[in-house]
């Protein structure tokens, strides 16, 4: 399998690379996920007065949602995504994302701290300089997701307007054209790291900053705002949660069934571009939430492998 970095240097020439390409991205979507759930778990509900949890959880829901549209652009140029599987869940702490993306620091199922934010500020680190910061080179995702775009434009490749699909409200649909796939791919670059003429990029459901100024926000402990047309992190105060603490030193044979359950799921969710119903599975999210939060706050890390299905 190509690199990312392979991807951008050579381009994207076939629709067989392309669909190579779209396998990657919705596992470079889906391996975000497990850190930041571990982070929005770990927080005291009780003990979060400017709703944090509430503000990670929507990076959540949008990774999700990303990784639904990457996986119906595959469907729709005659591939088939494949996730109910060992090796489509990273193994945690990791340097190198799916892809081949280099971390210098190591994404790991931390609790939520300061420091766990600047891992994920590292993961959504924008493709040009963020706006009121000065660090060091931008990684290669948003090129990536570029590559991608240029390539449904180039190669052109049929659209299956009856392909299976996932589909989430008015957030993941079909793909029928490919002005559709284009739309879901700046989709996923606005969402997740924004634009270079603005960080506040507008979801569909309203206006939301990019995920590398959200979490660069509970960083700081300042909300972004625009003061005399330059944006900088002097709003109001985001107070810091109280956090239920975990290291991985405890176990349990709950994490056996919280891996059960993540198995279920992305079989379930592999489903909706095998045929099955377009419907993603709410009632499975919500058990592996119920059993990773109690997991957490047993000091007991969720250990998201995988697990054959019904063993």
């Amino acid at each position: 399998m190509k690199t990312i970095a392979q991807f951008v240097r050579d381009g994207i020439q076939t629709t067989d690379d392309l669909k190579a390409a779209l396998q990657v991205a919705m596992q470079l979507e889906f391996s975000t996920i497990p850190p930041y759930l571990c982070a929005e778990w770990s927080i005291d509900f009780n003990n979060d007065p400017d709703n944090v949890m509430t503000m990670i959880h929507g990076v959540v829901i949008q990774e999700m949602y990303h990784f639904g549209l990457a996986g119906n652009i595959l469907s729709a140029i005659g591939g088939t995504p494949a996730i109910a599987n060992a090796s489509f869940l990273p193994t945690y702490p990791t340097n190198t994302l799916p892809g081949g993306i280099h971390q210098a620091l190591p994404v790991d199922l931390l609790p939520l701290s300061r420091g766990q934010l600047e891992v994920f500020m590292q993961i959504e680190h924008p493709e040009f300089n963020p706006i009121a910061l000065a660090e060091s080179p931008p990684g290669t995702i948003g090129a990536f997701y570029s590559t991608i775009a240029a390539a449904l434009t180039s190669n052109n490749p049929a659209i299956n307007t009856n392909a299976p699909f996932m589909k989430s409200g008015n957030q993941v649909g079909q793909i029928k054209t490919i002005d559709d796939a284009l739309a879901a791919i700046q989709r996923i670059k606005g969402e997740g790291e924004g634009t270079p003429q603005s960080p506040d990029q507008p979801a569909l459901d309203g206006n939301q900053l990019a995920h590398y100024y959200i979490f660069k926000q509970i960083h700081e402990g300042k909300q972004l705002i625009n003061v005399g047309g330059k944006w900088d992190y002097v709003g109001p105060q985001i107070r810091f949660p109280g956090v239920f603490s975990f290291d991985g030193s405890a176990s349990s044979p709950k994490q056996a069934t919280f891996n059960q359950q993540l198995s279920q799921l992305l079989t379930n969710l592999q489903a909706c571009w095998t045929g099955g119903s377009p419907q993603p599975d709410i009632g499975g999210m919500s058990n592996l939430q119920d059993l990773g939060t109690d997991l957490i706050q047993n000091q007991v890390r969720p250990p998201f492998t995988w697990a054959a299905v019904g063993a």
